[in-house]
């Protein structure tokens, strides 16, 4: 008898002995159909409940000790936001994130940094090599994720990073350590690929306190949780208008240490305009458009001088002081880069609320196949933040923030003042000495198709008299009109008949002309030609005076001009 209940024996049975070889008397297709019943109705369910109960056990295990992955020299990284005023008082965006130190000798680090140099050096490698160097920097910034190295910063699971050594190994470290060019590039690259090394610490109680100086007893506190990403992106509600804000890690009380940290309160008016800009390519050169090595070093590496965009700075800078307008920088980049970023625009640009993104797999192709549709709704938020501010949105042709753009219009039309699109090298054409031409082709269909459909028509021109003339000159006048048809006309030219073009007896490479469609056609212009139409047939739908000023640039003091004009005409 087995654990079934039922007795199997090795062999065929006939009827005749199936007494005796099967004492139950059931055949074979049923015993197994009761095999199968068993098992659906009494080990199925035996197994489920017993994963359910080790399950359970280990999430009891999990909240009953919240803090085994927090570590003494883990840290709260805040990034600023606003305050904004609202009909019941004010209300307080915060978001930071708990994170620790990563292990820089940790095996996982010690190849992505390995990976980064290999990236950075510049060596004559095959098309293969390449793609797979590319490859395994991807996976190696998969591998830093903050997923994989929540637990424990020195973990040894590395092995979908590991590659030949024809690419990992094969450096030459000697020569190199003694250029300072490449010191330098390396000491750069540590700072700025800090913050994909850290470990960020989820599932932490954290207490956020808003004060204020108008006493001791004006504060608000509220409590949250750290995510799975070690985020926290809260709205803290008070009656007053904030000065500071405290986080604090709700530690129990044999905790060595106590992790808090104090930061300032950024209150933006409710009223006037603000400026939403986008960051790569836009504020900074990135190169997004351009090859990945390219890109790498433009991120990693290069000098914040190399960021530089021509007159952008001194746009931005103008309207502020000259017009007090607030900004607001949101992009894709990832948040761990918000530190460089933080710095970069700190040094060149009006200070404001930096938003960026948090991505839980492959930075690096996050960033290099980058999407508007991630940071429309940001822009949407701040503009329902501010119902009664006029906003100017900046981006570049690199990405889709032309569409983001327009969508953000659709929305607020009340709001969205003007939409100002950088176009970037690369972007607009297919052949680089066009991008120019391209752009005033965009500038007029705006015009003709937009912006023209509703500007005043000139007045009419007032008719001029007839002069009157004297005898003389009118004797004179028709002498000439005499002389004039007395002349002889000239003789026509013989009509020249041109010759037809010799044709190839072989018309089957010909294919009515469209082998050589490729080569003459732009394909990226036309793209963006009906990119710019579509939008522009969605904007006139929306009725009334509400009319976004739209423009293509690349020279920021046409820009500026722009929206000086916008805001004095808005003012007046």
């Amino acid at each position: 008898m087995d654990a079934y209940g039922e007795k199997f024996t090795s062999g065929p049975t006939s009827d005749s002995n199936s007494n005796t070889a099967n004492p139950t008397g059931l055949g074979r297709r049923q015993r197994f159909m009761n095999l199968v019943k068993n098992t659906k109705n009494v080990y199925i369910p035996s197994l489920t409940s017993t994963i359910s109960q080790k399950t359970e056990s280990f999430r009891n295990h999990e909240e009953n000790q919240p803090f085994y992955n927090l570590t003494l020299d883990s840290d709260i990284v805040f990034y600023p936001t606003y305050t904004t005023q609202t009909e019941k008082g004010y209300e307080t965006m915060v978001r930071f994130a708990l994170c620790a130190p990563g292990n820089p000798n940790s095996r996982r680090n010690r190849i992505l940094f390995s990976l980064c140099r290999q990236y950075l050096l510049p060596r004559n490698v095959s098309v293969m090599d390449q793609e797979i160097l590319d490859a395994k920097l991807d996976d190696a910034f998969v591998a830093s994720d903050t997923r994989s190295m929540v637990s424990n910063g020195t973990s040894d699971n590395a092995s979908t990073i590991t590659g030949s050594p024809s690419i990992i190994d094969n450096i030459s470290d000697v020569e190199t350590l003694h250029n300072s060019t490449v010191q330098n590039e390396y000491r750069i690259l540590k700072k700025r690929i800090a913050g994909f090394l850290e470990r960020k610490i989820s599932n932490i109680p954290m207490i956020v306190d808003a004060f204020t100086d108008e006493g001791q007893g004006s504060y608000e506190t509220t409590f949250v949780n750290t995510d799975n990403m070690g985020y926290v992106e809260t709205r803290l509600k008070t009656s007053f208008k904030p000065k500071n804000i405290r986080v604090t890690v709700d530690t129990p009380h044999d905790f060595a240490k106590v992790i808090t940290q104090g930061f300032p309160v950024n209150y933006i008016k409710p009223h006037g305009f603000g400026l939403i800009s986008d960051i790569d390519d836009t504020i900074k050169h990135t190169g997004v458009t351009g090859d990945k090595r390219s890109m790498f070093r433009n991120v990693f590496v290069q000098d914040f001088s190399s960021w530089d965009i021509e007159n952008v700075s001194r746009w931005y800078r103008t309207l502020r002081d000259g017009k007090s307008v607030d900004f607001f920088y949101v992009s894709n980049s990832p948040m761990q880069f918000y530190n460089t970023l933080q710095e970069y625009i700190g040094t060149n640009f009006p200070w404001g609320p930096i938003f960026l993104k948090q991505y839980s797999g492959n930075l690096l192709s996050s960033i290099w196949s980058s999407s508007a549709d991630r940071k429309l709704g940001t822009i949407l938020q701040i503009l329902r933040d501010f119902p009664e501010k006029k906003f100017f949105l900046v981006g570049d042709s690199g990405e889709q923030d032309f569409e983001a753009y327009i969508s953000a219009f659709l929305r607020f039309p009340d709001q969205v003042a003007s939409i100002y699109i950088r176009c970037c090298k690369d972007s607009l054409s297919d052949m680089g000495l066009r991008e120019t031409e391209v752009m005033q082709s965009l500038n007029d269909m705006i015009q003709k198709e937009y912006m023209g459909g509703t500007q005043k028509r000139p007045p009419p021109a007032v008719p001029r008299r007839k002069p009157r003339l004297t005898f003389d000159q009118e004797e004179m006048v028709s002498k000439s009109r005499l002389t004039a048809l007395n002349m002889r006309p000239r003789p026509v030219p013989p009509k020249i008949v041109p010759q037809s073009p010799m044709i190839s007896e072989d018309l089957t490479d010909i294919q009515d002309g469209y082998h050589l469609y490729d080569n003459f056609f732009d394909k990226r212009a036309d793209q963006w030609r009906r990119r710019v139409y579509a939008g522009l047939q969605q904007l006139k739908r929306v009725r009334g005076e509400d009319q976004v000023q739209l423009m293509f640039f690349t020279d920021a003091e046409l820009s500026l001009e722009s929206s000086i004009r916008v805001i004095n005409s808005t003012n007046t």
